[in-house]
């Protein structure tokens, strides 16, 4: 199988798991990402384990400062998971698809303060129709879509903090798993209530380790031999079948406050592909 479509079969899985939450209904969704965070920590193991990679588990531990990115890591993708099972599990869908139109622009000007990186005119024009997507229901409702900018922000912090991380994807997403199963484990022991619990979640909580850690590993493999433009262009496809199964799959009302925030959100985005088309045609046209 070609690497792109092994990204595009990445992208497609995250965008299909907005039907997979919800049938976690009968638990809060702070369990579920509990149990998301202690069964991928558990599958990538048993997948590292049987890879014969045990001695670069020791081996990664023993360096301390990779070990504190990996911390890092570890909390931001916990609120990125967090934020988005709770969307999800709440009916907020819309909002999760517009986190991931504005996570690539949230990213570059991110790396911008905080790797210094240079960003082109057109990019600062992506960025701050972004902003006035965001500010749209704001301004209509004087609601802020929190669930959009969590998710979207804390997606980007976690790819500025992966550029320090030097491990495999599978060993740094077992690594950053790992550091936060005591919280996810005092949650489950101390908060959650589980009485209600039924045979068929009992069976389906494992699989949680699965569809996180499968399409990470599709991804990890795919983007060997995929160009970073086309895995960006494809990326695409995510939150633009999260939106359509939102609205025509799960019932969200599309409204009028809607179209206006994802028509400033996706003309920032079009500038933003624009702007990465017309760079890499120059640079292939001086080679």
């Amino acid at each position: 199988m070609p690497g792109s479509l092994k990204v595009l079969a990445c992208y497609l899985m995250w965008a299909f798991l907005v039907l997979y939450w919800p049938l976690f209904g009968a638990m809060d969704p702070l369990a579920v990402l509990s149990f998301r965070i202690i069964f991928s920590m558990l599958f990538c193991l048993i997948v590292m384990l049987i890879l014969g990679q045990g001695p670069a588990i020791l081996g990664l531990m023993k360096n301390k400062r990779q070990m504190l990115f990996l911390l890092l890591a570890g909390i931001t993708i916990t609120v990125n998971w967090g934020g988005y099972i709770i969307a999800v599990m709440t009916g907020r869908v819309i909002d999760a698809s517009l986190a991931y139109y504005m996570y690539p622009i949230f990213s570059i000007v991110l790396g911008f303060f905080i790797y210094k990186e240079r960003l082109r005119p057109l990019q600062w024009v992506a960025f701050v129709l972004a902003v006035l997507g965001v500010t749209v229901p704001i301004i209509a409702y004087g609601q802020v879509p929190v669930f959009a900018i969590i998710i979207g922000t804390s997606f980007a912090f976690y790819g500025a903090i992966k550029k320090q991380i030097t491990a495999s994807g599978m060993l740094s997403i077992f690594m950053e798993t790992l550091m936060v199963v005591p919280v996810a484990l005092i949650y489950l022991v101390a908060f959650s209530h589980l009485e209600g619990l039924t045979p068929r979640d009992i069976l389906l909580i494992p699989t949680m380790g699965v569809v996180t850690t499968v399409p990470l590993l599709f991804f990890a493999v795919g983007m060997k031999d995929t160009s970073l433009s086309l895995a960006g262009v494809l990326m695409y496809i995510n939150p633009t079948i999260q939106l359509l199964l939102g609205v025509f799959i799960m019932g969200e009302e599309f409204t009028t406050t809607h179209a206006w925030m994802f028509a400033f959100v996706w003309s920032g985005v079009a500038l933003f592909l624009a702007d990465g088309f017309r760079e890499r045609k120059k640079e292939s046209e001086t080679k």
